[in-house]
């Protein structure tokens, strides 16, 4: 198949005509609603039917000029090695990046884009840019063929420039891993569920709180209502809503993981992955291996059970992009991992390395600040309710506890090339990264450190920073003078 002529100014397909439309409609809707709820209420303007017309006709005059105008002022095309896209009419606007700058091209189709046959190309960048890039109507055998020349162009721009139209091999593909409806089901089971139930809560108290103004006067008189009738209640009721709770919260759980997770595919190209997955929003990213900064794997008791693991491959962001750059597989077995991460470091040999633990101080630290500087503060307060006193040992063992697992989990491996950081609490989650993609080593060490000559490495990426907290300060000297001086001299590509 003959690529695109990129060298050529191209516009979105006409059925982007109707996407504009309804993007005119929806933006005005959230600039001018101050004034559509004047027109509302105001009677006697509805009742005049000649005024609703005459303002009627105008607004959609001027929409379906904002739309034909924005219209035929898109268009984007490649030259000197650059992708270019214009756009605007009043205030026109040239976005350009070059393409060895190019971190991916995605594509995105909403539940509207589907009845279209279109997709949205999303060009992102590891500059704040990257968000302005996207093309909203293309049909999806040009986008995908787009895609594929993008990505070819990062590394052989001369070809499309002296080209328009090149030929090019087909890409082959080869099926990683498919996430069925029972897989979805385990995925969705093995959530955090307590996230979950967190997001349901303040859900629930922001509808309470609209209801409480509007209902004012009745509130308190329905409060009192229900403390009374949950005071009269048995310990079943209390089972019950407990129960209730947790199921809406799975429920919940399982629905967002079927409508983000629809249908995921991940498939292994020549060098890079690329990943399908959606209901009502489809998306299909591409990730070539130079671009992913890290990879990230997490497991948990209920994962474990299941033997999934959650899989994030994190790629260059800027602090405006950081979400759109997180790409992840949510449910891959043991061989799916080990498959993976000899594609992007090679023969497993991190697993051999003794592992170096954080110094057991971390523990006393993490205990005093979750466990017993609060219960400090609050003591002098409830000093004399015993029942005080019981939550105080409850608290000081479930937070003694968790940071026991938080320290047993706190450990790394490293090599020459490559390392390997463990942390968590109930769930265990690694990041692993070739030691080249690291781009700045900060050591710290605060005043009670230094009494125990212990100190934290913080190691920035493109993608975000890791820390190894609290080892041996001679250990962390050397691991930072090491990690400057591989980095100063590394001639090797990080994206």
């Amino acid at each position: 198949m003959n690529n695109p002529d990129l060298s050529k100014p191209t516009r979105q397909s006409v059925k982007g005509l109707i996407l504009i439309f309804i993007i005119g409609v929806r933006q005005s809707i959230r600039i001018f609603w101050p004034l559509i709820l004047v027109v509302v209420f105001q009677e006697k303007i509805l009742e005049n039917k000649l005024v609703l017309g005459i303002i009627g006709v105008v607004i959609f005059t001027l929409l379906i000029t904002h739309t034909i105008l924005y219209y035929l002022n898109f268009y984007f095309y490649v030259s000197n090695g650059e992708f270019i896209l214009k756009k605007g009419y009043l205030r026109k606007k040239v976005l350009a990046i070059p393409l060895d700058r190019i971190q991916s091209v995605n594509t995105k189709q909403n539940i509207l884009q589907q009845l279209l046959n279109v997709v949205t190309l999303e060009i992102d960048t590891a500059g704040s840019v990257g968000k302005e890039l996207k093309v909203h109507a293309l049909a999806k055998s040009f986008a995908t063929e787009l895609q594929n020349q993008l990505r070819a162009g990062t590394t052989k721009k001369a070809t499309i420039e002296s080209s328009g139209q090149t030929e090019t091999q087909e890409i082959s593909e080869k099926l990683i891993l498919k996430l069925s409806p029972i897989d979805l089901l385990k995925i969705g089971i093995s959530q955090n569920h307590f996230r979950t139930a967190l997001i349901i809560l303040a859900f629930g108290f922001q509808i309470f709180n609209k209801i409480q103004d509007i209902y004012a006067d009745k509130t308190e008189e329905y409060s009192n209502e229900l403390a009374n009738y949950l005071s009269q209640s048995n310990w079943a009721l209390i089972i019950f809503l407990i129960v209730f709770f947790l199921v809406v919260s799975i429920l919940f759980s399982l629905f967002r993981t079927v409508f983000k997770y629809f249908e995921f595919k991940l498939v292994k190209q020549e060098s890079a992955y690329r990943i399908e997955a959606g209901l009502l929003n489809k998306r299909n990213v591409v990730l070539p291996y130079s671009k992913i900064q890290e990879l990230n794997w997490e497991t948990g008791p209920i994962k474990k059970l299941f033997g999934i693991y959650h899989l994030v491959f994190k790629q260059a962001v800027s602090a405006q992009n950081k979400r759109v750059q997180l790409v992840d597989a949510p449910g891959c077995l043991t061989k799916h991992l080990n498959l993976l991460k000899t594609d992007l470091f090679g023969d497993e040999v991190l697993s051999d390395i003794p592992k170096i633990s954080t110094n057991s101080y971390y523990f006393r630290r993490l205990w005093i600040i979750f466990g017993w500087i609060p219960v400090l503060l609050i003591s002098p307060f409830f000093y004399s309710e015993w029942l005080l006193w019981v939550g105080v040992v409850v608290w000081l063992l479930i937070t003694g506890g968790y940071s026991f697992l938080i320290l047993k989990k706190r450990y790394f491996r490293m090599n020459s090339n490559q390392i390997r950081i463990s942390k968590g609490a109930i769930s265990h989650k690694f990041t692993q990264m070739e030691l080249f993609k690291i781009q700045s080593v900060e050591f710290r060490q605060t005043i009670f450190q230094k009494r125990r000559s212990l100190a934290t490495l913080k190691l920035m990426n493109a993608s975000g920073s890791m820390i190894i907290p609290y080892i041996d300060e001679s250990m962390a000297k050397h691991i930072y003078n090491y990690l400057l001086y591989h980095t100063e001299i590394s001639e090797k590509r990080w994206m």
